[in-house]
């Protein structure tokens, strides 16, 4: 039994880590780090079993196998350095850093210590991500031309929020991550980042063309406040388009409060009613929708700590998704397409 430790009780650390690790066979949730009374109350109540703890060094000295660090981003640079030091495996809610030049740092120390990181990239586990690298890998497509990604919603309750440095680093890092692992490496960026009003170093709508190693581009783009959504995913080929509409169901049944272990639910089944459509010249088909596996993240932790698996993501998959993201910034301020190279340094 590997012993997982959750630093934050926040959104996050709440509804996506605590009963992800708490489901997971072979894992033990032995340890919540919160000074919040609130937040204390409810661990009582969900995890009666589970010490809570002031610190992540109390947490520490206590004994863990790997940590969870589900704070707000600019705490966490300190706290996964000192899980390295301390011998012990990090997992990282993303955005992983809040640019290049620290994402580097990380991995240089998990290097210096010997120690591995990984990042939460759950929603490569989303049903709608597996549906659309399952269409594209059948062929019915034909040759890929486009690959649309976006996630728009009309969601005024985040305008202002600081959480996660603004919507392109916050819901930028899934769908970049998502792009990247559906079509490859980026060697370029075009972007449009659309600026708060009443705060010009955050944002809240994007849209990024992407040109990957392959030659083909693809586009994502994130708005919160946008009265009529777009389709979620949009692949364009020469012999046929598809296209699927709404956010995978994990996320609605997560703040629900279920977890994968609930008998009152089929936990990430889609309904027939959110399938995708094939599109051929004169005809349509569903698609069903492969079932969304969050759990596969944990699983693959649980696995690679007991030396029988790599890591769920690796640590260079954030490094080029941050890459990315300090590209698409520079695109938008300077009004031009940026290589990734003048990010990292490297051909």
């Amino acid at each position: 039994m590997r012993k997982i430790g959750l630093v934050g009780f926040g959104v996050g650390g709440s509804n996506y880590h605590a009963p992800l690790i708490s489901t997971t066979e072979g894992l033990q949730l032995a340890g919540i780090v919160t000074r919040s009374h609130e937040r204390r109350q409810v661990i009582a109540e969900r995890y009666s079993n589970t010490p809570i703890f002031d610190s992540l060094t109390d947490m520490l000295a206590a004994g863990v196998d790997a940590v969870v660090i589900s704070t707000p981003p600019d705490s966490r640079f300190e706290l996964i350095e000192q899980a390295l030091k301390a011998g012990v495996t990090v997992v990282s809610d993303k955005p992983f850093a809040m640019d290049y030049a620290s994402a580097r740092n990380l991995k240089t120390l998990s290097v210096k210590y010997q120690i591995p990181v990984t990042i939460f990239m759950n929603r490569r586990w989303d049903s709608d991500v597996r549906t659309v690298k399952h269409v594209l890998s059948s062929g019915k497509l034909g040759r890929l031309r486009r690959l649309y990604n976006a996630i728009e919603a009309f969601a005024p309750q985040n305008e202002g929020n600081a959480s996660g440095g603004g919507l392109l680093r916050d819901l930028g890092s899934h769908l970049v991550d998502q792009q990247v692992m559906l079509m490859g490496l980026v060697t370029s960026v075009y972007a449009q980042v659309d600026a708060m009003a009443h705060d010009s170093d955050l944002n809240d709508g994007f849209y990024i063309i992407l040109t990957h190693k392959s030659g083909q581009r693809s586009h994502v783009n994130g708005l919160m406040m946008q009265h009529n959504p777009g389709p979620r995913f949009r692949a364009d080929g020469e012999s046929a388009s598809f296209q699927l509409d709404g956010l995978d169901i994990q996320t609605e049944q997560a703040f629900a409060g279920h977890h994968p272990s609930s008998s009152q639910i089929q936990w990430g089944v889609e309904p027939e009613e959110k399938w995708g459509t094939l599109f051929h010249s004169a005809t349509c088909e569903k698609v069903p929708s492969l079932q969304g596996d969050w759990p596969a993240f944990y699983l693959q932790l649980r696995d690679s700590l007991n030396g029988e698996a790599e890591l769920p993501v690796a640590v260079d998959d954030a490094l080029h998704v941050t890459a990315i993201l300090d590209a698409a910034l520079i695109s938008a301020r300077e009004h031009r397409v940026v290589q990734i190279s003048e990010i990292t340094g490297l051909e």
